[in-house]
């Protein structure tokens, strides 16, 4: 307080001492010359004063708040119940790692359509082969092959529609890719989940009804023949007739697998005569019926190639050997290739003449 006061002293000394100079405009010049010379000492000097002052105060202050405010940061080792030499760091955090279940459920979250795919490639030929495999048998005839793969297909769907539309067959991805929207980078995935799910199902068919078969080859007299009298190959995968060429059973391949495609979408249009509701999986599998009364005795309807090569190696590996292959003039081809090529015709077919959903490029169902 008294270094406040001193200094406000002296300010108030040089406030009157400048008054005084320039309240007297009748002095001379030489008074007011040592008045202001004597005024300039004093301010010097209380100026001088003042910012000591000032200064005194701040490094009192700057005292007083490091050393009575401001706790110490710095840890005295002299007082430790233990030597600061045996301390040792906090270890970094690291999180546990994932248990097994926890990876399961992280894949699936990740591939939720490429394990639809394979469940329900899988489901339609465990039960599609089944009936084939009774039929072959003697049990039912063409046209209850053809009522029980159109059920096969529609439980298919609806195991697998609400998560990756149901595909279950390669040209049908493809086709989805060119004219629906479906990302390209989904395209291999599926195919190969198609190739799995359909190797397994019919694997698991065979397995089932391999008593069966084991008995009609005793009553024959062959083992696992793929052609002539007793032949069972043609249970899980497709040969043309005996009378058709490989030419005339690509083209009945292509043509079947167009006609399936250009119907499927118009079953799936909404800007057309969609069904109502979720009978959608039987109309196609109506429609699968449909073609495989008015055309199994060509080719065999394939329209998949899942269907067909993921099966034929399952019976190549089953007993069968490589005569599932070489048979009927190398025709293991005409399945997979003729569907690739049919698939996408059916779907620009419709497209051109039909399709309205063009503009916006993905229908419904594709977010």
């Amino acid at each position: 307080n008294r270094g406040i006061s001193s200094s406000m002293t002296r300010i108030t000394f040089f406030v009157s001492l400048v008054t005084v100079s320039y309240a007297l405009p009748s002095a001379s010049f030489a008074e007011r010359t040592s008045g202001k010379l004597a005024l300039r000492n004093v301010n010097t000097r209380a100026v001088q004063g003042f910012q000591g002052d000032l200064s005194r105060k701040s490094k009192s202050f700057s005292r007083f708040q490091t050393k009575k405010r401001v706790p110490s940061l710095h840890l005295k080792t002299d007082k430790l119940p233990v030597p600061a030499s045996t301390l040792t760091p906090f270890a970094p955090y690291s999180p546990k790692p994932p248990t097994l279940r926890q990876k399961l459920l992280q894949f699936r979250r990740n591939n939720r359509g490429v394990l639809a795919e394979f469940l329900g490639t899988f489901t339609l030929m465990f039960l599609g082969t089944g009936v084939n495999a009774v039929a072959g048998m003697g049990g039912i005839n063409l046209v209850g092959v053809a009522i029980g793969w159109a059920f096969a297909i529609a439980m298919a769907v609806y195991v697998a529609g609400g998560v990756s539309e149901a595909h279950l067959n390669p040209a049908v991805t493809l086709t989805f890719a060119m004219f629906k929207g479906f990302p390209w980078k989904k395209v291999i995935p599926f195919m190969i989940a198609q190739m799995l799910g359909a190797f397994a199902g019919s694997g698991l068919a065979f397995l089932d009804h391999k008593s069966g078969l084991d008995a009609m080859d005793a009553a024959n007299g062959v083992v696992r023949a793929t052609t002539g009298v007793g032949a069972t190959a043609g249970i899980f995968t497709t040969f043309p007739a005996s009378h058709v060429s490989t030419a005339h059973a690509f083209f009945d391949e292509v043509l079947t697998t167009a006609s399936l495609l250009m119907c499927v979408f118009a079953i799936g249009d909404n800007k057309n005569l969609a069904p109502k509701g979720n009978i959608g999986p039987l109309l196609v599998g109506g429609l699968v019926a449909l073609l495989i009364l008015g055309f199994a005795g060509v080719s065999g309807v394939a329209m998949n190639p899942a269907r067909d090569l993921a099966p034929r190696v399952m019976t190549y590996l089953a007993g069968w050997g490589p005569e599932v292959f070489t048979a009927f003039n190398n025709y293991w081809w005409v399945p997979i290739v003729a569907p690739l090529v049919g698939a996408p015709l059916g779907g620009a077919v419709y497209s051109t003449f039909i399709d309205n959903t063009q503009d916006d490029k993905k229908p419904d169902g594709f977010n």
